[in-house]
């Protein structure tokens, strides 16, 4: 008998559409949680123990039928690891998860099967970070175990961004820095599952809003990518030789990508699906099924479901946070009246204090969009990011 372990850390946005997904599909399945709020909505089902402690001998007990584990967002991909391992369930192992999670390993391991093979290293202090920038040109400064966006920032002149690259470089004092030579190139993410270490995929996003450097804050994603089927199967077969080489086998996977003079360069892979709400543009428009129930269904079965579509484009904006300060209120109703848009939600509270990026990781919420045409979903979506006026005190 199959039997899930879903992993769902504090503040997940993920937590209640994978288990209403595990629901549907009538999938025998646990929660562990190191949130009292996450195990509030899902007593009968629920684990509470902290990510960053082993399991003792009772929980073990609680937990010998699992033969499925499955990380609910970024901050679960390491303790889903040790319980792969601990449990000798499916799922990806530690060694595969640290390989994907450390930008410098996960770097050097792109480079090896890549057309494209860049620069990086790890640095120490500015001196390293300009003797870097002065011999590569424009840069990427990241921390090694770093998430998204979040405290990444571009680098073209060191004194122009000294400030800057100093604040980081004091927030991110717990861990290495890594600096890597900038890649031009339009920006796309794949939406996939590796089943049996094959990866198949889902959708590719197009992104069609260019950062605001120097930062790498998200704002519009859209699907699908209106990219030429034979360059999308040259995508897959090199991401899928990249998550192998990462020792990656089971699971979702959300990589971020270029397309630099037609070759691909992968920024990064994560071995989990698309951060906060963003699946839901899916499923407000373009699949009949969820992307949770997809994902589910591929790691429980190994099968990836067909997927039918009800809409020809769908896109979703992360409303972005302009400036750190106490979130007072957004004009949710102006976002909602605009043509083509499907949904919004609001996912920050009330009074809560918010930080600027790149050294925030939360958006203020997502406005969802579909339409007949890429060009209608970009227009409603660039018009609410220009309409969205959040007071932030």
């Amino acid at each position: 008998m199959k039997k899930l372990l879903l992993v769902i850390p504090e503040n997940s946005y993920k937590s209640n559409d994978f288990v209403t997904s595990a629901e549907k599909l009538d999938i025998d399945f646990l929660v562990i949680t190191d949130s009292q709020q996450v195990s509030g909505q899902f007593s009968d089902t629920v684990i509470i123990h902290s990510f960053d402690k082993q399991i003792d001998d009772d929980t073990k007990q609680k937990l010998k039928d699992i033969t499925h584990v499955l990380p609910v967002d970024h901050s679960a991909l390491k303790f889903s690891s040790y319980l792969v391992d601990l449990l000798n369930a499916k799922g990806n192992n530690s060694i595969s998860i640290n390989n994907a999670m450390n930008k410098f390993k996960s770097r050097n391991i792109f480079n090896s099967i890549s057309k494209i093979k860049i620069q990086n290293k790890v640095v120490k202090n500015i001196e390293d970070i300009e003797l870097f920038v002065n011999k590569n040109g424009p840069s990427v400064l990241k921390p090694i175990y770093g998430t998204a966006s979040k405290s990444v920032i571009k680098i073209k002149n060191l004194q122009e961004n000294r400030i800057e690259i100093e604040k980081l470089m004091e927030d991110c004092s717990d861990q290495n820095l890594i600096i890597e030579k900038f890649v031009d190139g339009k920006e796309y993410a794949l939406e996939g599952n590796l089943i049996n270490s094959v990866l198949k995929k889902i959708v590719i996003f197009d992104k069609p809003i260019n950062y605001k450097e120097p930062y790498f804050e998200e704002s519009i994603y859209i699907t699908p990518a209106e990219i030429p089927e034979e360059t999308q199967k040259d995508i897959i077969d090199l991401i899928g030789k990249a998550c192998s080489e990462l020792g990656l086998e089971n699971g979702p996977v959300h990589v971020e990508f270029k397309i630099h003079d037609e070759k691909i360069f992968i920024i990064e892979v994560n071995p989990r699906m698309i951060g906060g709400l963003c699946s839901r543009c899916l499923s407000f428009g373009l699949f009949k099924t969820s992307l949770e129930e997809i994902a589910l269904h591929a790691f429980l079965n190994d099968e990836l479901k067909s997927i039918e579509l009800l809409s020809s484009f769908v896109g979703v904006l992360m409303i972005p946070t302009p400036k750190s300060g106490k979130f007072i209120s957004i004009n949710k109703d102006d976002l909602e009246k605009i043509p083509n848009i499907s949904g919004v939600e609001i996912t920050v509270s009330e009074n809560s204090h918010l930080l600027e990026p790149p050294f925030g990781d939360k958006y203020l919420g997502f406005v969802f969009s579909q339409g007949e045409s890429k060009e209608k979903v970009l227009e409603s979506l660039t018009f609410a990011l220009n309409l969205a006026n959040p007071i932030i005190e």
